[in-house]
């Protein structure tokens, strides 16, 4: 859907963020756009924990998120995270899922230019370097 995106939440109960990438029961993963926010999903991790390499299971089951929001996760972890393409974002403490995503929330109404590129809107911090690209050189 144009002008969103999706969001994961580790979580380890109700909808709570509260989770460790690599030891959370649940992913909550929400539709974010600026207008609103839902619930889309609650994806189990007990399917991953039994994969050889656990935290690639896990990456692959929110790979079609965007930002994936958690306590805590390791060097490796992340890596294999960000490889598929996910944005990882520690939060300092457990707070409920909506608290955090409500501030995401507001920075997509004026986004950086990497949400802006997955959520298929144009930049608006870019507009000045547009308007140079397209008069050209002086």
């Amino acid at each position: 859907m144009c002008g969103s995106i999706l969001a994961a939440c580790a979580s380890n109960g109700g909808e709570m963020l509260d989770g460790h990438f690599g030891s959370c029961e649940k992913f909550l993963v929400y539709r974010v756009s600026p207008a609103g926010l839902m619930l889309v999903e609650e994806r189990a991790t007990l399917a991953a924990d039994e994969a050889e390499d656990r935290n690639v299971a896990r990456a692959r089951l929110i790979g079609d998120c965007q930002v994936v929001f958690l306590q805590s996760i390791g060097g490796p972890a992340a890596a294999k995270v960000v490889r598929a393409g996910v944005h990882p974002v520690k939060v300092a403490k457990a707070a409920p899922a909506l608290e955090t995503l409500a501030k995401l929330q507001e920075s997509l109404k004026r986004p950086p230019p990497w949400l802006a590129r997955v959520m298929g809107v144009p930049a608006d911090s870019l507009a000045p370097f547009r308007e140079l690209a397209e008069a050209g050189p002086a």
